[in-house]
């Protein structure tokens, strides 16, 4: 039998007995919830008996929880004249307090990344923090109440009352809401979820006071994100409503459905951006970028490769080196360099529809390569054909697509250098030699070829444009 640590002198209620043959005591616990005692043999009188020690007990009016096998030890040592201390021989049935009511949140922490080697675990020191994210209408966190708590038994036969959990009054903050029944609390908002003893919100703006670093990690997060700092090397960076970083972003990634600001990124051919809104920065260096509104940047943009479904404008350097796909058009103040480094302006189509069509023409290419192993088979050749009538159709669609932001127009306010390759809507053109600026480009749809003009903005479209061309060759043919 398992002993229990005996109480003090002071909290405990002490039961000496003293006869001729020994020395008896008895210690109840406060709670009375136990009874030790403690025998000591003088040997000037007989031992301990049991009808004594029955007798001692209800004295003490201990009447519940008494083992048998305390007792049996206990009549046993005293038999022998040995002397026992600190033996437990009575217990009861401790009360057990009720729960307090307490919030729970309704998220699951990611499992920790694992390795490929299966003895060991891998350690992602870019994954610091975890973010409870959710959307507009997602559950946030449950009440759970408190519980009465369950009476226990004291050594006098007593009950012990129960002490229930304390209550906890919710206290919802910005963007919560709590249900009429009181028992569920959901966003209104998507945010991180912040909590705090009965306070509970969902906080739609980050703020990070310096660098994203080791310090903190990874960031994902829906909502808006602001970065004080810099954006150190490797890390990734999520935030659904718009990403504002003080200083520089290295090779990282950045990913975001809202407008992305920075000073600068040196992406060192790692860095990819998904901007889902506008994107402006002071310069841009060996990175990826997909922008579904416009791009604007400051001094220069350097081997970059550019998918932009809005304009591109660089206002004072160029887009030197890479490639910009842009469906509303490209101003900057230089294409290319004076080392001639080639560069690619794609300027009228959307990128996405050049990466489907790439796909289609593939698939073609895989037909054509089946059909001249088909060896005949009238049934395989016309499953064949019909997939090859369906993949032309699909490519006669996308050509077809039309979009209001569509301009096949460059602008170059400075020099567009050689080593430059221009594609306007249908046709596309490398340029050896240099040509200063200001002009504007648009494709001439009456001679074929590019159509060169006095710089007009953007805002004027290539298709207006060539339309009042097309209109006077009209009126000069007839």
């Amino acid at each position: 039998m398992a002993d229990i640590v005996p109480p003090t002198v002071q909290q405990a209620k002490r039961l000496e007995l003293k006869r001729l043959g020994y020395a008896f005591e008895l210690l109840l616990a406060p709670d009375a919830t136990s009874c030790i005692v403690t025998y000591t043999p003088t040997g000037n009188g007989p031992p301990l008996a049991e009808a004594e020690l029955r007798q001692y007990l209800e004295q003490a009016r201990v009447k519940a929880g008494v083992f048998p096998d305390s007792v049996e030890e206990l009549l046993n040592h005293a038999a022998q004249g040995k002397a026992l201390a600190g033996l437990l021989l009575a217990e009861g049935t401790p009360m057990v307090p009720g729960e307090d009511a307490r919030l729970e949140l309704n998220w699951t922490p990611p499992p920790p990344a694992e390795s490929d080697d299966d003895d060991a675990v891998s350690v992602d020191l870019h994954r610091v923090q975890e973010f409870f994210n959710v959307k507009e209408g997602d559950l946030v966190a449950t009440l759970l109440p408190s519980t009465p708590g369950t009476p226990g038994l004291s050594i006098h036969g007593a009950e012990i009352p129960a002490r229930a959990g304390s209550s906890l009054q919710v206290k919802p903050g910005k963007n919560v809401a709590l249900t009429p029944d009181g028992t569920q609390i959901f966003a209104t908002a998507a945010g991180r979820v912040f909590c705090q003893g009965e306070d509970i919100s969902v906080e739609d703006i980050y703020q990070v006071k310096g660098d994203v670093g080791f310090k903190v990690g990874n960031v994902d997060f829906n909502g808006f994100l602001e970065v004080t700092g810099d954006i150190l090397d490797g890390f990734q960076v999520r935030a659904s409503k718009g990403i504002k970083v003080g200083g520089n972003v290295g090779a990282c990634t950045l990913t975001s459905d809202g407008d992305i600001t920075f000073c600068g990124m040196n992406g060192q051919g790692k860095g990819v951006i998904s901007c889902g809104g506008t994107l402006k920065a002071n310069f841009i260096y060996e990175t990826k970028l997909e922008v579904a509104g416009d791009l604007v940047v400051e001094s220069e943009m350097r081997l970059c490769g550019i998918k932009c479904l809005g304009s591109v404008h660089v206002n004072r350097g160029g887009v030197v080196g890479g490639e910009c796909v842009a469906l509303a058009g490209v101003e900057a103040g230089a294409l290319g360099s004076v080392s001639s480094l080639h560069t690619r302006v794609v300027v009228g189509v959307s990128y996405r529809d050049l990466e489907e069509l790439t796909q289609r023409f593939d698939e073609l290419k895989e037909l054509t390569a089946r059909e001249k192993l088909a060896h005949g088979s009238k049934g395989e050749t016309n499953k064949l054909h019909q997939q090859r009538v369906a993949i032309t159709s699909l490519i006669q669609e996308i050509r077809s697509r039309v979009y209001t932001r569509a301009n096949a127009k460059v602008n170059v306010r400075k020099m567009m250098y050689g080593g430059v390759t221009v594609s306007l809507g249908t046709m596309t053109e490398e340029f050896r030699e240099e040509r200063p600026g200001p002009f504007s480009m648009i494709e001439n749809t009456v001679e074929g070829g590019v159509r060169f003009l006095g710089m007009t903005d953007l805002a004027f479209a290539a298709s207006s444009l060539e339309r009042e061309f097309v209109r006077q060759a009209q009126l000069l043919r007839h």
